[in-house]
């Protein structure tokens, strides 16, 4: 016979619905009431002597289950800052003629020491804090709005909740607009390298955030123009071209020759768009899901993301590799991506983004006048949105002392 979960408590009738810790049975679970309630149970004490058994169950709401699983809060804080204040002690007492479970109530800062979790004790579970994305309901839900949408999926690695840093999800938003609109310049047949987009064509393209989903991360966009006899027309089409790009990511061929047909802008935004993926370490997922319910979806992982960003670099007229032979770092941002150093030689400054690599080669690098490097840049020519001017950005993609050897 068990006793666990408690069954016969004024908690209700419980039920597992998640094992953490086992050893002769659940030891760390998590139990569930019909009606819905989750308890977090630790087995705190085993008495051989007397056959029991004792746990502490405390009541946590999902959202704070959530964080718990996802390893956001240590489970020794689950108990002493309990959202009731109060824990409930029970024990299983297997040593009477008809075993039973006996409840008392513990306040939160009464709970014994030693009871306790240490610590720095955590899960550390992948968690969906969000809806998952169900790619067959998303073109069923469009269907039924009249809508077009695009899902736009994005894998951030190191997290186990749904969750995306701010600063990355700006830079990638804006790209994926930046894109979109390039596109849908290209389908209008009236492509520019710079300067403003046509308004009309901008207020087509244009795409509002409607939520979010998980798997990993899902973001949910939609044309902010209202449909047309034909629905969102130029915003379907400049989706269609963007899923052939990324379709194509693998093939150095396929590629190429799809990227000979676009303008410059185009070029450089698709570019743009692959670059905050590669920074941010993801691939990504793109569902368009139409208002006649038709779905298209192309994935690409991080490899093609950078296999495809190395052909667009390596044959584009617009980017050109700088090889300084000694240069001081000014400041370094490793947080941000953010850095800038002195070229000594030629007597310039240069600053912007570092790729991955050159990220992980300058942690722990001294600034100053002091110490010296060599650094591989990347200079990239930017086509302004909003004036017809032409400006170099620079891209650190490695750097080391020039007395290490390559």
């Amino acid at each position: 016979m068990t006793l666990v979960p408690a069954t016969d408590t004024a908690l209700g009738s419980l039920a597992i619905s998640e094992v953490f810790f086992e050893h002769d049975g659940p030891r760390l679970f998590v139990a569930q009431s019909g009606a819905g309630n989750l308890f977090l149970a630790n087995c705190v004490d085993e008495d051989e002597d007397e056959n029991t058994e004792t746990y502490l169950y405390v009541s946590v709401s999902r959202a704070r289950m959530n964080l718990v699983r996802s390893g956001h809060i240590p489970l020794r804080d689950v108990y002493t800052h309990a959202e009731d204040g109060f824990v409930y002690q029970v024990i299983a007492d297997y040593g009477i003629e008809s075993p039973k479970n006996r409840l008392e109530t513990i306040l939160a800062d009464q709970i014994q020491d030693d009871w306790l979790p240490l610590p720095d004790a955590r899960l550390d579970i992948d968690t969906e804090t969000l809806p998952s994305f169900d790619p067959d309901k998303f073109r069923v839900d469009s269907e039924g709005e009249f809508r077009t949408r695009i899902a736009l999926e994005i894998f951030p690695p190191n997290t186990r909740r749904t969750e995306y840093s701010l600063r990355s999800l700006s830079r990638l938003a804006g790209s994926f607009q930046e894109t979109l609109d390039s596109l849908a310049q290209e389908e209008r047949g009236r492509p520019t390298a710079r300067g403003l987009i046509p308004e009309e064509i901008l207020q087509e393209s244009e795409l509002v955030f409607t939520g979010a989903l998980a798997a990993s991360f899902v973001l949910v966009l939609a044309p902010r123009s209202n449909p047309t006899l034909v629905g969102h027309d130029l915003v379907n089409k400049s989706t269609e071209r963007l899923l052939e790009l990324l379709h194509a990511a693998d093939s150095q061929h396929q590629l190429t020759e799809l990227l000979s047909r676009y303008g410059i802008r185009a070029r450089s935004k698709f570019r743009n768009l692959l670059t905050v993926l590669s920074d941010d370490e993801t691939g990504a997922g793109v569902f368009l899901a139409t208002h006649l319910g038709e779905l298209s979806a192309v994935k690409i992982h991080l490899t093609s993301v950078r296999h495809a960003l190395s052909i667009i670099d390596d044959r584009s007229p617009d980017s050109e590799k700088l090889e300084l032979a000694r240069v001081t770092l000014v400041g370094v941002n490793l947080r941000t991506g953010i850095f800038e150093l002195f070229d000594n030689v030629a007597g310039q400054r240069y600053s912007g983004q570092m790729a991955p690599e050159a990220k992980a080669e300058m942690s722990g690098l001294p600034t100053g006048d002091d110490h010296f490097y060599a650094a591989v840049l990347l200079k990239t020519m930017e086509y302004s949105t909003m004036t017809t001017d032409v400006s170099s950005s620079y891209r650190l993609l490695h750097i080391r002392r020039v007395n290490e050897l390559l």
